[in-house]
C-alpha cells in the first residue's frame, strides 16, 4: 500500500513538473501590425486591410515560455573566466520572488480565412491551443535549501504553496467586424471549443511548524487537483493505471465548451484613437475521463492533533534499535504515511473558465505611416492575475510592409524588447516576430522567450472603407427615399 501511495504522489508531482516544462501572457508585435490580418486575433475590431486571405497549417505558429523567478546565474558562482565553479543555494533562493511562475503557450493554426462583405468583414479559424502555468512560492525553495531549522515557532512556519493550470483544446471560431460609423469599428468572435486535456489545482499547499523548544514537527495542508486526460484511468486499491493506452481519435472531439471575443476601436481624430477588447471569455465542460487527486492529513492515531500530524521524533531507545538493526525503519515510515489520506477518484465532470485576456490601447499617428501605441493588458491564467504594459511603434509602408518594435513590462519581467516584420509579396504575406529578442542570446537566464511566424495568402486591399460604413449607408438610403417622394 505504501508503494501504491508513492505512485500517486509521483503522478501529482509529474503533473506539476509537466506544467512547468510545457500559458504565458503573450503580447506580440503581430498584435500591432496594420497590414497583417492576424492582428485581428488580439482585437476582433481591428481593421483588416486586405480584401481576403487564407492560410493552412503554416499560417500561424506561436510558442512562448516564461520563467519568472528561477535564474541560472543567481544559483551559480563563477570564476574570473566566467565559468561556473559552485552552486550557491542561499544566493539563488534569496533572488526569488515571493510568488514565481513557469509558463508556456503554444498556438498552432490549422486553417484561417477571411473575406470582406458588403458591410463588414467575416473571419473563420481552426486552432490548436495549449497553455500551462506552474506557480510556486519562495518559502518552498527556502525549505528545500535550508531545511526546517530556519522556521521555528507558529509565527514563522515553513509554507509550500503551489498552483497548477494546464489546458489544451481545439478552437473553431467565427468572427465578424464592421465599420459602424466613420470613427467606430466593432467586432466579435464566437468560439466553439473541444477540450483535449486539463489540470487545475483547487489547493496544493502544506504548512510545516517546528516547535522551538522540543523541535517537534507539525504538518498540515492538502492537495486537490482536478484533471481530464484523453485516456480513461482505472483506480483500484490506490493503484492508478490506464485502461486502454491505444490512441482513439474520438477522444479529441469531446469536452465541449464555448467562448467569445469582443472588441471596439474608436478614432478620435486624424491622429488619436483608442481600442479595447476582451478575449477568451467562456468555459469548457470537462466531462470525459475526469479524475480528482487528493491528499490530506487524517486522524489515524496519537500523532494527530487539531488537523495536523505532530511528530515528536524518535526516542533514544528507538534510535539505538535502528542502529543495531533491531527495528525496521520502513515500519516507522509506514506508521507516518498512514496519517496522509492520499488517493484519487473519478469525477462526473467539472467546468473551468478560459484564460481571459483584457486589453486597453491608445495610439497616436505621427503620419499615416507611423503609429505609436501604449497598451495595458491583464491576463487571468487560472492561478493568478497578471497585468502588463506595452509601448509599441509600427511603421506601415506601401500597404505591403509592417515594421514593429515593442517594449513590454510585466511583473517579474521588465526587459522585453520585441521586433516584428511583415511583408506581403505578390499575395503571399510572410511575417516573423518575437516579443523578447534578447531572450535568444541568453535563454537560461531570460524571463521570457517567444517566437511567432507564418505565411498567409492574400487578395486585394481595402483602400477606402467609406462605402462600408453601416450607419452612413442607412442614412443615405433614407435621404434617397425622401427625395423620390
Amino acid at each position: 500500500m505504501y508503494m501504491k501511495k508513492i505512485r500517486i504522489i509521483a503522478l501529482l508531482l509529474m503533473t506539476g513538473v509537466f506544467s512547468a516544462m510545457t500559458m504565458a501572457q503573450n503580447i506580440s508585435p503581430v498584435d500591432f501590425m496594420r497590414n497583417n490580418p492576424r492582428a485581428n486575433f488580439a482585437n476582433p475590431a481591428s481593421f483588416t486591410s486586405v480584401f481576403g486571405y487564407f492560410d493552412l497549417a503554416l499560417g500561424g505558429i506561436n510558442v512562448t515560455a516564461q520563467n519568472i523567478g528561477f535564474k541560472y546565474d543567481n544559483f551559480a558562482q563563477f570564476n574570473a573566466a566566467g565559468q561556473p565553479v559552485a552552486i550557491n543555494l542561499n544566493q539563488g533562493v534569496a533572488s526569488l520572488r515571493n510568488t514565481n511562475y513557469l509558463n508556456t503557450f503554444l498556438n498552432f493554426d490549422i486553417f484561417n480565412c477571411g473575406r470582406q462583405t458588403r458591410y463588414g468583414y467575416f473571419t473563420y479559424s481552426h486552432r490548436i491551443r495549449e497553455m500551462e502555468t506552474f506557480r510556486y512560492n519562495k518559502g518552498m525553495m527556502e525549505l528545500l535549501a535550508n531545511g526546517n531549522g530556519s522556521f521555528l515557532g507558529t509565527d514563522h512556519p515553513a509554507t509550500v504553496d503551489l498552483g497548477v493550470a494546464l489546458r489544451a483544446y481545439q478552437e473553431f471560431n467565427f468572427g465578424y467586424q464592421m465599420c459602424l460609423t466613420e470613427n467606430l469599428n466593432i467586432g466579435a468572435r464566437v468560439k466553439f471549443i473541444m477540450g483535449l486535456a486539463d489540470a487545475k489545482s483547487k489547493s496544493f499547499n502544506m504548512q510545516l511548524v517546528t516547535d522551538p523548544q522540543t523541535y517537534a514537527l507539525s504538518v498540515s495542508g492538502g492537495v486537490d487537483v482536478r484533471t481530464t486526460l484523453p485516456y480513461e484511468l482505472s483506480l483500484e486499491q490506490g493503484h492508478l493505471s490506464v485502461v486502454d493506452s491505444r490512441f482513439n481519435i474520438a477522444n479529441l472531439f469531446k469536452n465541449y465548451g464555448a467562448g467569445i471575443d469582443l472588441g471596439a476601436e474608436y478614432r478620435i481624430n486624424d491622429q488619436f484613437g483608442v481600442a479595447a477588447s476582451i478575449n477568451d471569455l467562456g468555459f469548457i465542460n470537462w466531462n470525459h475521463f475526469s479524475t480528482r487527486f487528493y491528499a490530506g492529513v487524517e486522524n489515524s492515531g496519537s500523532y494527530y492533533q487539531n488537523g495536523a500530524l505532530v511528530f515528536q521524533g524518535l526516542s533514544s531507545s528507538q534510535v539505538n534499535d535502528l542502529i543495531n538493526g533491531n527495528a525496521d525503519f520502513s515500519g516507522y515510515i509506514d506508521s507516518l504515511i498512514r496519517y496522509f489520506n492520499i488517493g484519487a477518484e473519478t469525477m462526473p465532470g467539472y467546468t473551468s473558465g478560459l484564460n481571459t485576456t483584457m486589453m486597453v490601447r491608445g495610439y497616436y499617428d505621427l503620419t499615416p505611416q507611423h503609429r505609436f501605441s501604449a497598451q495595458l493588458t491583464g491576463y487571468a491564467s487560472g492561478v493568478g492575475f497578471r497585468p502588463a504594459m506595452t509601448l509599441a511603434y509600427v511603421g506601415s509602408f506601401l500597404n505591403n510592409f509592417d515594421v514593429v518594435t515593442t517594449y513590454t513590462m510585466m511583473k517579474g519581467s521588465y526587459g522585453n524588447l520585441g521586433i516584428g516584420l511583415s511583408a506581403n509579396l505578390g499575395g503571399s504575406l510572410f511575417y516573423i516576430a518575437s516579443n523578447n529578442v534578447f531572450g535568444f542570446f541568453n535563454p537560461v537566464n531570460t524571463s521570457n522567450l517567444n517566437i511567432q511566424f507564418g505565411i498567409t495568402f492574400t487578395s486585394g486591399y481595402r483602400y477606402d472603407r467609406s462605402d462600408r460604413i453601416v450607419i452612413k449607408e442607412k442614412a443615405e438610403e433614407v435621404d434617397d427615399s425622401e427625395f423620390d417622394e
